[in-house]
C-alpha cells in the first residue's frame, strides 16, 4: 500500500468498516492496479488483463482504445476512414495532435504552467509578444527573464495541475470557470470546485482525488475483490462512475443504488451494483453472514443466496441455518450449494403448514406434535391432488424435510439451552410418512441413436459457431461420459499410458473429491486430445504446461490457465442445438424436443451405451463414479424397458410351427401379464416352446424328443431368422452327407437323415417370415430391425426370462 497519509488504518480508527476495508487492500493488488496513494490516481498499466486499456495502434498516438474489438481510438479511426491508406501505411503515419498533459513554463525555473505554443506561462508569454521579431530561444538569452511566483495547486480537489491563474485554477479549469460563471446567478467558485473532474489527460487514468476516503476504499476494495475473481473492469465505466460520484458529492457509493442513474444507464448500473456487492463480501465473512437472515453464498465458497427470512418462526430459522452450515462442506463442484438451497425451499413448506394451522402460528416449539406432522403430509397431499406439486416434488419435499428433523437432533439442537429446546419426540417424519417415490415409466435421459447420429454429423457447425474449443469438449463429453465441468475442467497434461499400451484420461471427480481418476479411453479419443494439446500449446508457448487448461477460456485469459466455464459450454451447446432442432428425429421417427439435449445428456448415453451393450454393473459403477449401485442401476432398468417394447413389437409378427401367426395382441399386455406369459414358456434355438412339461422341467423333459418344427407349442419370430436360416442349412448338409455316406445300412439312413418333412416345413416357416416382413412399409420395416437387434443383442447377455437350452 502507498505510504500516503490518507490511507493510514490508525487515522480512520473510528469508522469500523473503513478499518476492515483498509486492512482489506492488499500491497500486492495496489501496486499492480498502478495506484497512487499520494496524488490518488489509478493508471493500471496498458498489459494488465483485467484493468488495462490499450493504446491506440497508431505511431504516435498515446489516446487510449475505448471500445472492444478496435485498435484505433475514435480520432484515428474516423481519419483512416475518410482516407486511402492502407491500415499498414496509416499505423506508421502521426496524427499531428499535441501531447495531452501539463507543461511547466519553459523560463528556467518559473513554476507555472502554459497552454501556449511558445512553451510560455500567461506574464511572460505577454512579456514575449512585446518582441515580435525574435524567437522564444532569442528572447530567452537575451532578455534573461525571471521566474515568478507560484499560485500554487489547483483548487479543484481532483485537480493534480498547477494553479495558472490568480484565482488558483488550471489552465482547463480556468476555461471551464469563464463558461460557468456567464450562467445567472453566477455558481460559488468553492461549490463549483468541489464537483469538477480532472482534466481527460488518459482514458486508462482514474482521478480519485477529491472523492471522500470513503468512497476511494470502497472502489478500490470493489475492484481487488473483482481482480480476485479474474473479472474484467472497464476504465471508461469506472471513470464515468467517478465522474457522477463527484458531481453527486456522495459520501458512500451504496448511496448511488437508488441514483435516477441506474434507470438510464444499464452498464453504470451494472458497475455500481457489482462493487457495492464486492463491497459487501470483503466487509463480511463467514462469521458474520452467520448472524443475516439472508446469506451469500459467495461468502462460503459457493453460489448464489439463501434468505431465511422465507422461515416464518425464528427457531426453525436457527435450526435451517445450522443445518445449513453443518451441509455445506459436505458438498463440492459446481453445484455444492443445491441441497443446501433445496432443503430451505422444502422447509418452507412445513414452516407454511404451522404458521397457518396452529393457533400460535407454530412459534413455540414445544407445544408442537405429532398432529402437526400429520397435517403437513395431509397439505402436500392436497398439492398434489390440486396439480400445484407433482408427485415427485411431494417425495422430494417429505424426504427432505425428514431428513432436516432427524439431523436437528443429532445435532444437538433439541437440548436445554439449545434454539429447539423442548421440541418434542413425535415431531418428525416417520418411514411411512414419506410417500414412495414414483416409478419412471417413460424413457431414459439418454440421446436416442439417431439424435446422437445428427449432433455428430453437425459438429463441425458448432465448431464455426463457437470455436474449437467448445467442439473438442462436447466431443469428449460424448466420448467419455464425464460431468460438463470434468471435461472443462481437464488440465493440458491429463492423458497416460498404461503398461499395456492402452490410453487413459486423468480428471478430477469434483462431486465425490476424487482427484487423479483414471478412465480407460479409445485411441481415437486420445488423438484427438493430443492434437488439441497441441494447439492450445502453440497459442500459450509462455506458459508451463502443468498450469496450462486443455481448454482455455478466450476471454481475461491471457495465459491459458483458466478454463472454459459450463454455463458458456452450456449457452453455446444450447445455440448449437436449437440450430439443428428441425433435423433431431427419434428412435420412432418422431421430431425430439430439442430442450432435451443439453450437456449433461451425454453422459446419461454414455452409461446406456454400456447398460446396453452388457457392461457389468460394478464396471459400470467404477467408469461412471457412482457412489450408489441404486443409480448405476438405473440404467439397467432402462435397458429393460426398452427390450420389452422391442420384444412387444416384434411379437406382433410370431408364427407357430406351421406358420400361423400367435400372440398378435401382445403388445397391450400389462406388465403382470408378461411376466404369467414368460412363466409359462422357455427358450429354445429357434424359438420359444410353450408345452406345459417341459417348461416346468426347465426345458429338460420335452416328450417330443425335442422335435420343435413339428410341435405344437413351438413359437418363433422374425429375430430368430438368422438361427433358422442357419438350421435349414444344417439339415440339407446332413441329409446330403448321410445319402452321400456308403459304410451304412439303409435303415440307419432312414433313422439319422432329416426328413423332406421337416426340411419342408423349416422352409416354409422362414417363407412365412419373410413374407410377413415384405408386406412392412419401409419405415415399419427399419422399426422392425431396430428392435430386432435390441433382442439379439440383449439375447446374447440375458436370456429375456426364457433360459436357453440345449439339445
Amino acid at each position: 500500500m502507498s505510504s500516503g497519509s490518507r490511507f493510514r488504518v490508525e487515522s480512520v480508527a473510528p469508522n469500523n468498516e473503513l478499518c476492515l476495508l483498509h486492512a482489506a487492500l492488499l500491497p500486492e493488488f495496489l501496486t499492480e492496479a498502478g495506484w497512487n496513494g499520494d496524488e490518488q490516481i489509478l493508471a493500471p498499466p496498458r498489459n494488465h488483463p483485467l484493468l488495462g486499456i490499450k493504446k491506440c495502434a497508431r505511431k504516435d498516438c498515446n489516446t487510449s482504445v475505448a471500445t472492444p474489438g478496435h485498435d484505433l481510438c475514435r480520432a484515428c479511426g474516423r481519419e483512416f476512414s475518410r482516407g486511402h491508406l492502407p491500415i499498414e501505411k496509416f499505423l506508421d503515419t502521426t496524427s499531428g495532435r499535441p501531447v495531452r498533459g501539463e507543461r511547466l513554463c519553459c523560463v528556467l525555473g518559473c513554476p507555472r504552467p502554459t497552454n501556449h505554443r511558445t512553451g510560455l506561462c500567461v506574464a511572460h508569454d505577454f512579456r514575449f509578444k512585446q518582441h515580435p521579431s525574435t524567437t522564444v530561444d532569442d528572447w530567452l538569452q537575451t532578455a534573461r527573464p525571471t521566474p515568478l511566483s507560484t499560485f500554487g495547486a489547483c483548487r479543484v480537489p481532483s485537480c493534480s495541475r498547477v494553479a495558472a491563474v490568480p484565482n488558483r485554477l488550471c489552465h482547463p479549469h480556468a476555461l471551464r470557470w469563464s463558461r460557468s460563471r456567464r450562467t445567472d446567478p453566477p455558481p460559488d467558485l468553492e461549490v463549483w470546485a468541489r464537483s469538477q473532474e480532472p482534466p481527460a489527460d488518459s482514458g486508462r487514468v482514474v482521478v480519485l482525488k477529491g472523492l471522500p476516503d470513503q468512497v476511494i476504499t470502497e472502489i478500490l476494495a470493489g475492484l481487488q475483490w473483482r481482480n480476485d475473481d479474474h473479472t474484467k473492469t472497464s476504465m471508461v465505466e469506472l471513470r464515468a462512475l467517478v465522474r457522477h460520484a463527484r458531481r453527486r458529492q456522495v459520501h458512500s457509493i451504496f448511496d448511488l443504488l437508488d441514483d435516477p442513474i441506474c434507470a438510464e444507464s444499464r452498464h453504470m448500473a451494472a458497475l455500481i451494483r457489482v462493487l457495492t456487492l464486492a463491497v459487501q463480501r470483503s466487509l463480511t465473512s463467514p462469521e458474520r453472514e452467520q448472524q443475516r437472515d439472508r446469506w451469500d453464498l459467495a461468502i462460503f465458497g459457493g453460489k448464489g443466496q439463501i434468505n431465511f427470512k422465507l422461515l416464518s418462526q425464528p427457531w426453525l430459522r436457527e435450526a435451517a441455518k445450522h443445518w445449513v452450515l453443518e451441509d455445506l462442506p459436505l458438498h463440492r463442484g459446481r453445484q455444492a450449494t443445491a441441497t443446501s438451497k433445496q432443503t430451505v425451499r422444502a422447509i418452507r413448506h412445513l414452516s407454511w403448514s404451522l404458521q397457518h394451522g396452529r393457533p400460535d402460528h407454530g412459534l413455540e416449539p414445544g407445544e408442537l406434535d405429532r398432529t402437526d406432522i400429520i397435517r403437513f403430509t395431509n397439505r402436500l397431499a392436497y398439492l398434489e391432488r390440486n396439480g400445484e406439486i407433482s408427485s415427485n416434488k411431494r417425495y422430494f419435499i417429505s424426504t427432505r424435510v425428514r431428513r432436516f428433523l432427524d439431523d436437528i437432533r443429532s445435532f444437538g439442537l433439541t437440548r436445554p439451552a439449545q434454539p429447539l429446546a423442548g421440541l418434542p419426540d413425535d415431531f418428525r417424519l416417520r418411514h411411512s410418512d414419506v410417500p414412495r417415490p414414483p416409478e419412471s415409466t417413460g424413457p431414459g435421459r439418454d440421446l436416442p441413436i439417431p439424435v446422437q447420429r445428427c449432433i455428430n454429423e453437425h459438429l463441425p457447425d458448432l465448431e464455426a459457431r463457437a470455436g474449437l474449443d467448445v467442439r473438442r469438449i462436447v466431443e469428449v463429453l460424448i466420448d467419455t461420459g464425464r460431468r460438463p465441468e470434468e471435461a472443462c475442467q481437464l488440465p493440458w497434461d491429463c492423458l497416460d499410458i498404461t503398461a499395456d499400451g492402452h490410453q487413459v484420461l486423468i480428471y478430477t471427480d469434483s462431486k465425490n473429491n476424487r482427484p487423479h481418476r483414471r478412465l480407460p479411453i479409445s485411441i481415437e479419443t486420445a488423438n484427438l486430445i493430443r492434437e488439441h494439446r497441441e494447439n492450445v500449446h502453440q497459442r500459450f508457448p509462455n506458459t508451463p504446461l502443468d498450469q496450462l487448461a486443455l481448454f482455455p477460456r478466450n476471454q481475461l485469459n491471457p495465459y491459458g490457465m483458466f478454463h472454459v466455464g459450463v454455463p458458456h459450454l452450456a449457452k453455446a451447446h444450447r445455440a448449437f442445438i436449437d440450430s439443428i432442432a428441425a433435423n433431431l428425429i427419434d428412435d420412432a421417427g418422431q421430431p425430439f424436443p430439442p430442450a432435451v439435449a443439453v450437456p449433461y445428456s451425454y453422459r446419461h448415453s454414455y452409461a446406456q451405451r454400456h447398460a446396453d451393450n452388457g457392461t457389468p454393473p460394478d464396471v459400470l459403477r467404477d467408469l461412471m463414479g457412482h457412489v450408489s449401485m441404486e443409480t448405476t442401476m438405473g440404467y439397467y432398468r432402462v435397458t429393460e424397458k426398452r427390450v420389452r417394447h422391442a420384444v412387444n413389437q416384434v411379437a406382433q409378427h410370431q408364427f407357430d410351427s406351421q406358420g400361423r401367426r400367435v400372440f398378435a395382441e401382445v403388445a397391450g399386455l400389462v406388465a403382470e401379464e408378461h411376466a404369467r406369459l414368460r412363466v409359462g414358456q422357455i427358450a429354445v434355438p429357434f424359438g420359444v416352446c410353450t408345452e406345459p412339461s417341459n417348461v416346468k422341467a426347465a426345458g429338460h423333459a420335452c416328450p417330443y424328443k425335442y422335435s420343435c418344427i413339428g410341435c405344437g407349442h413351438f413359437r418363433s419370430d422374425a429375430s430368430y431368422l438368422p438361427e433358422l436360416k442357419s438350421y435349414l442349412q444344417q439339415l440339407l448338409a446332413d441329409r446330403e452327407r448321410i445319402f452321400a455316406a456308403t459304410d451304412v445300412q439303409e435303415w440307419v439312413r432312414a433313422k439319422t437323415a432329416p426328413s423332406d418333412e421337416e426340411i419342408s416345413q423349416l422352409r416354409s416357416l422362414i417363407r412365412r417370415v419373410e413374407d410377413d416382413l415384405d408386406h412392412l412399409s419401409t419405415e415399419d420395416k427399419q422399426r422392425i430391425q431396430e428392435a430386432i437387434d435390441v433382442i439379439r443383442s440383449a439375447r446374447q447377455k440375458v436370456s429375456l426370462g426364457m433360459p436357453t437350452i440345449g439339445f
